[in-house]
């Protein structure tokens, strides 16, 4: 239910004039802080977002759950050939009661980091983008500003393989292609052979009568 008004709440507010001075603020921003000058490709490694928080404006945590109202920070990659592996670490939330949506969650003020893990494809090499997305929501003690979107870039160099690199689901799947592909093939060379060697008996078979 408190889902539901919220959503009818930002609607409002999106028709609202006070909607365009909303667009105009952006109490938040993020830089990508801490992230190694070279990997190996498939290696697993961490980067560092760093968010900077406006005076009495509040970021939510990447762990409240998503119906206690607030958007909770979320980030993602767009980019193909890279994959975040495994859980997000944030810098400790304070969990306070919040007025906006009348239940106890968890938010950063002034400043917060994330380390979040990534690998490149081990099919790489060379200098590389790092390109997160981040989606998340900011309040006050009074309003909340719509769900807002932003990227992070960077950049790392690939060089070498990594001895035990993590396989994506894009890895996976072309080497599931390519099995398949590989069994398609064998399936019709076999049949052919099969093919070419009954036509050869049939024709000594055929010449064999002929001479009796």
């Amino acid at each position: 239910m408190k889902k539901i008004i919220f959503f009818l709440g930002i609607a409002l507010y999106v028709l609202s004039p006070f909607f365009v001075f909303g667009q105009l603020l952006d109490p938040v921003s993020y830089t990508l802080t801490e992230a190694p000058d070279t990997v190996e490709a498939g290696k697993v490694f961490e980067v560092t977002v760093e968010a900077t928080i406006d005076e009495n404006w509040h970021l939510y945590s990447i762990l409240n759950a998503p119906d206690l109202g607030p958007y909770p920070t979320q980030f993602s990659t767009p980019h193909s050939e890279m994959s975040i592996i495994g859980d997000i670490k944030e810098s400790k939330a304070k969990i306070a009661y919040d007025p906006n949506f009348e239940t106890d969650l968890g938010w950063h003020s002034n400043s917060a980091h994330f380390k979040i893990p990534i690998a490149f494809r081990n099919n790489l090499q060379g200098e590389q983008s790092i390109l997160l997305e981040v989606l998340y929501q900011v309040c006050d003690d009074r309003s909340c500003l719509p769900p807002k979107t932003k990227e992070i870039k960077g950049e790392v160099y690939l060089a070498g393989v990594s001895d035990s690199p993590f396989v994506s689901n894009l890895d996976s799947d072309d080497t599931s292609a390519l099995w398949i592909a590989e069994f398609i093939f064998f399936i019709a060379t076999a049949w052919l052979t099969l093919f070419f060697v009954y036509r050869v008996i049939k024709k000594k078979i055929s010449k064999s009568s002929s001479i009796e």
